[in-house]
């Protein structure tokens, strides 16, 4: 077991603390074929997901609170994530949610299971209705530059890193790359684990948070090498715009 340590656990939501994609679940049902072709267009790297982001946000009902609700009944929280963060608390970890979807129905998920209060920060778009009384997405924690992420996840890595404070990734999708490959140490699964292999980045697999606690002790290192992007720079490297 660690003690006195001090990192930081930079966490996915959708689909990582979530058994499910609530952005994804909510695009589709409403969507239908037009969520389907947005979708194929992010797949194959056509789009980037902050502009999957702005074509998908269209196709919802300008009706934040019915969305909330769905949300609310559709989330499933991954088995072992209270306990994990009980751990990681006891391990004297910070936690961070950082996440590149819809937002809206994060703090009110956690809180629906109590586990609001046991999370230090979220990072996250936010779905507004603009003044034409459609939805907006709004990214508050988007690089100033780079076109890529709605969320600069890698910035939020940084910030720790550059604080001493080396950093755990968790996630599963495949825009978790651009902050996973910041990270001292990476647990992947799904896409991630995919962005991974491709560029020979070494990671633990996981399926729950209980694989998650148990953990070697994280080392700082320097990562500009292989990571993607740069966000105190440019943003994404120029060779990975189109990857």
């Amino acid at each position: 077991m660690i003690a006195d340590t001090d990192f930081t656990y930079v966490i996915d939501f959708d689909g990582t603390v979530t058994t499910n994609d609530i952005s994804s679940e909510l695009a589709a049902y409403y969507g239908g074929t037009t969520y389907n072709e947005i979708e194929e267009k992010y797949r194959r790297r056509e789009i980037p997901i902050k502009e999957w982001l702005r074509q998908i946000v269209k196709v919802l009902p300008p009706d934040l609170k019915s969305l909330l609700s769905k949300s609310l009944l559709w989330a499933e929280i991954r088995p072992g994530f209270n306990d994990f963060l009980d751990h990681a608390r006891e391990m004297k970890s910070t936690i961070v949610i950082a996440s590149d979807g819809f937002g809206f129905y994060i703090e009110p998920i956690l809180d629906q299971f109590n586990l609001l209060e046991k999370i230090d920060f979220v990072y996250r778009n936010d779905t507004i209705i603009s003044e034409e009384g459609t939805l907006k997405i709004i990214n508050p924690h988007a690089h100033t530059i780079c076109p890529v992420c709605g969320n600069c996840k890698a910035s939020h890595v940084l910030k720790s890193k550059k604080a001493g404070k080396p950093v755990i990734y968790v996630g599963d999708g495949s825009n978790d790359r651009f902050g996973a490959f910041w990270s001292d140490l990476i647990w992947a699964r799904d896409r991630l684990a995919e962005a991974c292999k491709k560029h020979h980045i070494y990671y633990s697999p996981w399926n729950d948070f209980y694989d998650i606690i148990k953990l070697e002790k994280p080392v700082l290192k320097d990562c500009s090498d292989h990571s993607l992007c740069l966000p105190d720079g440019r943003g994404i490297k120029e060779k990975y715009a189109m990857e």
